[in-house]
């Protein structure tokens, strides 16, 4: 396999290109024009080194820094992308992590905001160019520079186990992030960046990172970020067990018999780097496929320091604190104020369970066993009360979950707002909470809602992706007008954001979210019965909805012959633009959902009992 291309030193005779000189070399990136997809013109650099090669020595141990260099790159391509997805394409490589710069061409100007993309795909796939972030860079009113990166996923990444833990290896994946966020302070500067006023911006996966790294650079500061933008995910989103979770050491063995590796345990990881890396690559398939349905995935980060955990007595499982990332149950950490007091931006779409659940569940069983598979401790009064949150379409006539897409189990929309609220509403809820009734936070925090509608007819897990980005490959489309006032809406606040080193957006006309939940009330039932677009308690709660009522992608997601047919048979399908940008307020549905769940968080935590390291069912 031939080396990523930010190895090739540069070639005679290249042509004037924009240059960066940096301690492990210099760089000759290009100039992207003008265009249609790009509204100003951008110097790009791509697959830049931010660490050594991860292959042989390097497998299962954390990032290594670059050497010095005085040679000469071309990095005009982007770089090999981390093994992922269970097979191996030519763009993959373990020399993978590198990462890629945007900035207005000819920049010349200094200490630009910066802005820092953390990529998603469950810890198991994604990469960093799935963010349009050079569109981000060109259709921003003010000049900025962005960067987007690789970091390792899958077992390369993320290999929780007992045995992980003694040899201090988990995590890994956030300690690229890491490595990253400290290239990104000392290099950034010479692509006319400014390294203190960095945004890092995630979703899903990459949310839950920075929400990590939230807490992680609250104990050891500085940090090396100034504000952070959360898309669907949180430090509590899921579950984030300690790596001895029974359900993390079978599938560490399994991996382990996928990858034919069965010698001694302290023969473990050399024999795993000596594997090829498609047997590697082909054991996660499986462990992955097997978990995959129902939502309890492998390889996922972990609590790294389980001796910090209050009142455990779980046995100190690594040789240094200094190696812990995730030093406590999240829930823990952000009851005792060890997190960053910064600017944040964060929020959710309404539909975030579609693309997760089982689509052709059809009884309450189905609906039962999905919870009680995915959190065993939720106890048979626990889950009594879940069916009574979420009332059930087949036996309710007043059930709100009796419209359901064609081919989808009767199931399927009151699975998809459980679930939406268990792994990704509640959870973005809960920052906003916490973040807003810290009386030592004196930062704002934002809190959105996106609703414009795609498959399904509902507003998905990582649909609003393009549409922050102003994605024209999306948005220049025939019938897209409404979705670009939306992405005009949308990305606009996203760059004010980035830019203002406050984080403040008034010019948007977006509140600063205060939260309506009584912190000594949390359990208490709420008896309010607000509707959605009303506010409890004034102005608390209170939202930015991007989309609402919009259609455009549903009507573009209908196959052409249904469309011709639909057309033909004189059915008229109306496609609505909807509302760009409006305020909301919490609902009573939201609220009481967030009260259950956030009662119930220790349950994804730690060993996932909720016994012996915090009082369980507590306030918030």
């Amino acid at each position: 396999m031939s080396p990523p291309v930010h190895h090739h030193p540069k070639k005679p005779g290249t042509s004037r290109r924009p240059t960066v000189t940096l301690r492990q070399g210099r760089y000759n990136g290009t100039v992207i024009a003008a265009s249609t997809a790009f509204a100003k013109a951008l110097d790009a650099f791509r697959g830049i080194p931010y660490a050594q090669s991860t292959a042989a020595h390097n497998r299962f141990r954390p990032p290594q820094p670059l050497p010095p260099s005085d040679r000469v790159f071309d990095a005009l391509e982007f770089g090999k992308t981390c093994p992922r997805d269970g097979y191996l394409r030519a763009d993959m490589s373990e020399d993978c992590l590198n990462l890629n710069v945007y900035r207005p061409a000819g920049t010349t100007a200094k200490k630009l905001p910066v802005i820092v993309y953390v990529h998603g795909g469950a810890f198991n796939t994604g990469c960093g160019i799935e963010r349009n972030m050079a569109a981000f860079v060109s259709w921003a009113a003010d000049p900025m520079v962005a960067v987007n990166f690789n970091y390792r996923v899958g077992p390369l990444g993320f290999l929780p186990s007992d045995l992980t833990a003694k040899e201090d290896l988990l995590n890994l994946g956030l300690r690229d992030q890491q490595l990253l966020f400290q290239w990104v302070q000392e290099n950034i500067a010479a692509f006319g960046g400014d390294p203190d006023n960095v945004t890092i911006m995630g979703l899903s996966a990459g949310a839950h990172s920075v929400g990590h790294h939230l807490m992680y650079y609250a104990d050891h500061p500085p940090a090396p970020f100034a504000k952070a933008i959360l898309e669907s995910g949180a430090t509590t989103a899921r579950a984030v067990f300690l790596p001895t979770h029974p359900r993390h050491l079978i599938q560490f063995r399994e991996f382990l018999a996928a990858a034919n590796v069965n010698v001694p345990e302290e023969e473990v990881f050399d024999r795993l780097r000596q594997t090829p890396l498609i047997d590697i690559v082909k054991a996660s398939r499986i462990v992955w496929d097997k978990y995959a349905d129902s939502v309890t995935w492998p390889f996922q980060p972990v609590i790294d320091a389980p001796h910090g955990l209050a009142n455990s007595s779980q046995p100190r499982l690594n040789s240094s604190d200094a190696a812990a990332i995730i030093p406590d149950l999240p829930i823990t950490s952000w009851r005792s104020g060890r997190n960053l007091r910064i600017p944040v931006l964060t929020g959710y779409n309404t539909n975030e369970g579609t693309i997760f659940i089982p689509h052709a569940a059809d009884t309450n069983a189905e609906f039962r066993h999905f919870f009680q598979n995915l959190i065993p401790s939720l106890s048979e009064a626990d889950l009594d009360a879940l069916e009574r949150l979420y009332p059930d379409p087949v036996t309710d006539p007043s059930s709100p979950y009796r419209t359901v897409p064609d081919g989808k189990g009767r199931q399927f929309a009151r699975l998809d707002a459980a679930y939406s609220h268990y792994a990704y509403i509640c959870p973005v809820l809960q920052t906003a909470h916490f973040l807003s009734t810290d009386e030592q936070n004196k930062n704002p925090v934002y809190v959105y809602r996106y609703a414009a509608r795609g498959a399904f007819g509902t507003a998905n897990h990582g649909d609003e992706a393009p549409v922050v980005a102003h994605d024209m490959g999306l948005l220049g489309g025939k019938g897209m007008e409404g979705l670009r006032a939306v992405a005009d809406a949308m990305h606009g606040a996203w760059a004010k954001f980035v830019v203002s080193k406050s984080g403040d957006l008034k010019e948007a006309n977006w509140p600063v979210y205060k939260s309506p939940f009584p912190q000594e009330q949390a359990d208490e039932k709420w008896k309010g019965t607000v509707k959605r677009g009303e506010t409890p308690g004034g102005d608390r709660g209170q939202k930015m909805v991007f989309g609402e009522g919009n259609d455009e992608r549903t009507v573009l997601a209908v196959p052409h012959l249904k469309w011709k047919g639909m057309k033909e048979k004189g059915v008229n399908v109306k496609v609505n633009k909807g509302v760009p940008a409006q305020v909301e307020g919490l609902t009573d549905v939201e609220m009481a959902a967030c009260r259950f769940w956030w009662g119930r968080v220790e349950l994804s935590e730690g060993l996932g009992t909720g016994k012996g390291l915090v009082k369980p069912r507590a306030k918030l």
